[in-house]
């Protein structure tokens, strides 16, 4: 009975984490270190979804600038969320050369 109730929370606590994975990373900064740009992307449960973000801030102010890149894909494939953060990253080349951001 122990190993069934074990086993049972151990599948419930999966679920949870499955539910929603958020991962945030620095994608490069402009040479003075003024700009960083952050990625933010994962998978979004209520939506089976992959979802990227891009912006851009400026540390020395702690404000984002920019406009900011949001795509979504439908969670298809395993191989759907780096098709997400590829067009991401394309999408956002024109606001990382506009702040000399190199990666």
């Amino acid at each position: 009975m122990k190993n069934f109730i074990l086993v049972l929370l151990t599948m419930i606590s999966t679920l949870a984490v499955a539910r929603e994975h958020r991962v945030i990373d620095t994608l490069g900064s402009s040479a003075k270190g003024q700009y960083v740009a952050l990625e933010e992307y994962g998978y979004e449960h209520q939506k089976h979804s992959y979802f990227v973000r891009i912006k851009v801030i400026n540390v020395w102010t702690s404000e984002y600038v920019g406009r900011p890149i949001n795509v979504e894909l439908p969670a298809l494939r395993a191989t759907d969320l780096q098709k997400a953060r590829d067009r991401a990253k394309f999408l956002a080349q024109d606001e990382l050369n506009r702040f000399g951001i190199r990666g």
